[in-house]
């Protein structure tokens, strides 16, 4: 593999899609379908590299990040995500039963200003995944963001939120003004099946349902074997198509 990483990709090419039933606990309640893997950011290390991802990598590989190590961090999907969210059922990560989600909060907030500050110190430039899973929690947790990316001049961030109300809801708003303050160039961050097209995904069933103007996700249909040997959703602002699955 040409991506530093664990495991080898895996395209949505013959794998068919599949959801909880609506009555579910999780669903019902806003919670990960795995809750034993939620554990606390006190006894564990909250940024994981990309190569235990088959779809991150480890190291990119392509675009103005190429040689930026990779880190990603999980917090507990629909627990951190806003309700209106498209996925809120067919959320990717009911598939992950073995993945480890930081419990968010203070404490999560605590240990990333250190984490992210040691691995300043090992890395002149490096690239953070928000969120594997999860999403932004409150406005503090952007704050710290913004506090993060104006520390560390060498931290460039980019991810997927579903908070696009930004004129009802205050996280979104202060999202959005993270992302204008911060530039695209640093904090690439996309708007999950937004109204506007600019910096955004759309969900798809067919790669025939395709907006005019978007781009479907390369590694879903196999052209490139993770986001690292892509930078599409770094490098581009066009709307990125995402078939579901």
């Amino acid at each position: 593999m040409k991506t530093k990483a664990r495991f080898a990709s895996r395209p949505l090419n013959g794998r068919s899609a599949s959801l909880p039933p609506p009555d579910h606990p999780a669903i019902l309640e806003g919670r990960t379908i795995y809750p034993s893997t939620v554990v606390s950011p006190r006894d564990h290390w909250a940024l994981k590299s990309g190569a235990n991802w088959r779809k991150i990598g480890g190291e990119i590989l392509k675009g103005r990040w190429r040689g930026f190590p990779v880190y990603v961090l999980n917090l507990e999907e629909r627990r951190t995500c806003p309700t209106a969210c498209r996925h809120w059922r067919s959320c990717y990560a009911n598939h992950m039963q073995f993945l480890q989600r930081m419990e968010a909060g203070p404490s999560l907030e605590w240990k990333l200003e250190r984490e992210v500050a040691l691995i300043a110190i090992d890395h002149p430039n490096f690239c953070v995944r928000l969120h594997g899973a999860g999403d932004f929690y409150s406005t503090d947790y952007v704050h710290l963001w913004r506090t993060l990316l104006e520390r560390h001049p060498g931290l460039n961030v980019f991810g997927f939120t579903a908070r696009t109300d930004i004129d009802n809801d205050p996280i979104a708003a202060a999202l959005a003004a993270l992302a204008a303050d911060i530039g695209w160039s640093r904090f690439a961050m996309r708007f999950s099946n937004a109204a506007f097209t600019l910096r955004s995904t759309v969900t798809i069933e067919s790669v025939r349902q395709k907006p005019p103007g978007a781009i479907i996700c390369p590694e879903q249909v196999g052209r490139t074997e993770s986001c690292s040997t892509c930078g599409l959703c770094w490098q581009s602002e066009k709307r990125v198509a995402f078939l579901q699955h």
